[in-house]
């Protein structure tokens, strides 16, 4: 702290002050005379313009002289002008203090002119601050008076009206109260009016004529519930027009913001046109930009610096006043009063930056605190995730343990069938349950893009309802679904494995947390045209139900587990993944519940259409040969399960590998129809061994086939020349569809060549 510079910014601080009163005290007051000129205009643009600190040294030198040679009227005046300031500080107690000493001055002298100034003030007050009742109670005898004098304040209380019904979110009210306005407006002839002031405002009536049209566009549209066709009267609002009806403080801003969000409103529900919607909430994200600024440089322009000025306001008034009573001692006093407040300041600024950090100390320990119970809390929602996470890993890995056992040990094929089943279940919840995690994590670090491949949405969902299906029957629940009607020829553009996913997350959430009842699916067509379908998606089930209190973290990872019983199954991921994936989809979802009586999540999608018309295409008998595959993996595991997934497609026999090395030669070697190839091995890796089998043989369909899946894989798979990714675990019927597909079409080239020969 530099002492010397303190006193010197203190000095010109002193300085500036008396220069401002002595300007303010030629502009205002007739010097030599008893009475005091209020300048009222100036002072009224002092105010709209948030010039504050010129306004409050005009008012105080104004009320001064009003004492001085008791002038009651200026007195009211300075008052009324006092509450106006105050308003505008959002300082609204002292705003009614002031406008009623105003109004009580005005009592004494019968003058309805300033009574009607001040029940305006008090109006503005009350509705600025929400203090409702006040306003309502004092409206109907501020527009009596107002009416008797035919003034202009009879509109502009009109404004504080509907300004009140539309922060109470009043609309029907407010849609009359703007109809009757702006007749009313229609009808009078402004020129006719006895304004309650020495000036006219410009433009007032265009001014208050915009202001009505936008209340009352916006009160349509509330009534209506955003109903397009009454969206009419929004877009005939002139924004250049409103905008100069309006001062640029941060209400009028917020007025922009608000006319360009209701037109974003109407092209994202009304129109759905994405780049009109997005063009509108740019245009109000920049006004509420401008509001935020204004209200923080008002911050700063009118913050402590105000109080500043009427604490050294009334020093130099009182210093003055002693000067009058005290001439010959006059220039002694100032400087001793100089001395004075300097010392005064400069122990306050002392003090106050000791208490500042004395202040600033609290809060970083306060903040420290607070990230320190964060951080435990993290920790402790972490531990509890890992904990759930070993439970939910550790329960299907059991079951699977434990039903290959029983299988081996049982010789009752019914019996054997069952623990099957089983086997198959718990299976297919660990492999959804890590797919979940995989998933998770890695929807934090990528988008996910679509692979889109013609489908038929009742296929996808049957699918899933049989992916399900044991798991629905161990617990005693029917599944049920609904799928809407549609043409046998309609296909939609769909990635199969992103949907299914989320339609098996659906469910599998329904299933975890039913007890009894049912699970039901439902497919509603919702809108279409010539290129696109719109359908409806959900999800119901009869179980647990979830609390309206819950609905922020239900779509949260790990969080939405703080809502269930602690020893509750499930990850706490699937609903997030659900979610996460709808993005991908430009979609989201959403759902009702009811507690103990059922959930029901819903989602909308519009898909593409794809008509494929079946054995439209009649293709030529072809001969019948074997189909050789070979298979690379260096797992003996997954070559077993491979081999005898192809030996299940009939023409087709295989040949395993375990080397990426040895497969190479083999290739050279053989001749084969298609590779199936693993990416992960430890000698040579799976794009290595494509890249060299491509060098002599570019022709040979290679698939890909491994439990890795992320937008990296697929682009390096493509760089390396494999043709296709097949993600394990797979459905057989997907698999064999895709193994004869290649087939088929090395039998037609086949031909071409013999054809050649």
């Amino acid at each position: 702290m530099c002492f010397p510079k303190l006193n010197t910014v203190i000095v010109l601080f002193i300085t500036l002050i008396t220069n401002s009163f002595a300007q303010a005290q030629e502009s205002l007051i007739n010097t030599g005379s008893s009475t005091c000129t209020f300048n009222s205009q100036k002072l009224d643009i002092l105010v709209r313009n948030d010039s504050l600190y010129e306004a409050t040294v005009l008012i105080n030198d104004a009320l001064r002289f009003s004492k001085q040679y008791n002038s009651k009227e200026t007195e009211a005046k300075s008052y009324n002008a006092f509450g106006s300031v105050m308003t505008k500080m959002s300082n609204f107690t002292k705003a009614e203090k002031y406008h009623k000493k105003a109004l009580k001055i005005y009592d004494s002298l019968n003058i309805d002119k300033g009574r009607n100034l001040s029940y305006s003030g008090l109006l503005n007050s009350y509705v600025m601050g929400k203090n409702y009742s006040k306003f309502d109670s004092l409206y109907p005898k501020a527009q009596d008076i107002s009416k008797k004098l035919n003034s202009e304040i009879y509109f502009i209380n009109l404004e504080y009206k509907i300004k009140k019904e539309y922060y109470s979110f009043d609309n029907a009210n407010m849609l009359t109260s703007s109809n009757i306005a702006l007749i009313d407006l229609k009808n009078t002839d402004f020129n006719r009016l006895n304004y309650s002031k020495s000036y006219r405002i410009e433009n007032l009536k265009q001014n208050l004529y915009q202001s009505f049209k936008y209340y009352n566009a916006i009160a349509r549209i509330k009534i209506s519930d955003f109903k397009s066709s009454d969206y009419e009267a929004l877009f005939l609002i002139d924004e250049d027009k409103l905008a100069a009806s309006i001062s640029t403080d941060f209400n009028s801003y917020r007025k922009l913001a608000s006319l360009n969000y209701y037109k974003y409103l109407y092209y994202t529900n009304s129109k759905k046109n994405l780049d009109s919607a997005t063009k509108y909430l740019l245009k109000s994200d920049t006004y509420k930009y401008r509001a935020l600024n204004n209200i923080e440089q008002k911050n700063i322009r009118n913050g402590e610096l105000v109080n500043k000025i009427i604490n050294a306001e009334q020093k130099l008034a009182l210093a003055n006043e002693t000067r009058k009573k005290e001439a010959l001692n006059s220039q002694i006093f100032l400087v001793s009063t100089i001395i004075t407040s300097i010392t005064l300041i400069i122990i306050l600024t002392v003090f106050y930056f000791y208490f500042k950090a004395r202040k600033n100390i609290v809060k970083v320990n306060e903040a420290l605190k607070d990230s320190n119970s964060k951080l435990i809390a993290i920790d402790k929602d972490r531990l509890e995730f890992f904990s759930i996470l070993s439970h939910e890993l550790r329960t299907p890995i059991y079951g699977i343990s434990g039903l290959a056992t029983l299988i081996n040990q049982e010789n009752d094929d019914v019996k054997k069938q069952s623990y099957l089943d089983s086997l198959i279940s718990s299976s297919n919840y660990l492999s959804i349950l890590i797919d979940n995690i995989l998933q998770a994590n890695r929807l934090k670090f990528e988008k996910r893009n679509l692979r889109l491949k013609p489908g038929k949405i009742d296929n996808i969902v049957r699918h899933v309802m049989s992916t399900v299906a044991i798991a629905a029957k161990n617990k005693d629940l029917e599944l049920k679904v609904h799928i809407d009607a549609s043409n046998e020829n309609e296909h939609v553009l769909i990635d199969k494995v992103a949907f299914s996913q989320i339609l098996i997350n659906l469910a599998y959430n329904a299933i975890r947390y039913t007890k009894k009842g049912h699970i039901l699916i439902n497919v509603f067509e919702k809108s279409r045209d010539g290129k696109n379908i719109t359908l409806r998606f959900e999800v119901k089930d009869t179980g647990i139900g979830i609390k309206e209190e819950h609905r922020s973290v239900v779509f949260s990872a790990f969080e939405n587990k703080t809502f269930l019983n602690k020893n509750s199954s499930g990850s706490g991921l699937g609903l997030y993944i659900v979610k996460t994936l709808l993005k991908s989809h430009n979609s989201d979802i959403d759902f009702v519940s009811t507690p103990n009586e059922g959930t029901c999540f819903f989602f909308e999608i519009t898909f593409q259409l794809s008509m494929v018309l079946e054995n439209q295409i009649k293709i030529p008998v072809l001969p019948k040969r074997d189909m050789h595959v070979l298979i690379v993996d260096d797992n003996k595991i997954n070559l077993l399960i491979t081999k005898k997934n192809i030996e299940k497609i009939e023409g087709y026999t295989c040949q395993t590998i375990s080397n990426g090395k040895e497969a190479i030669s083999i290739v050279k070697e053989k001749d084969f129809d298609l590779i199936l190839m693993d990416i992960n091995m430890p000698d040579m890796d799976g794009y290595d061994v494509t890249k060299h089998i491509r060098m002599f043989n570019p022709n040979i369909p290679i698939l890909a086939l491994t439990a890795l899946n992320s937008n990296e894989i697929s682009t390096k798979a493509e760089t390396a020349g494999i043709d296709q990714i097949i993600t394990k675990p797979y459905i057989f019927d997907d698999f064999k569809a895709i193994i004869t597909s290649y087939g088929n079409k090395q039998n037609q080239r086949g031909i071409i060549d013999a054809e050649a020969i």
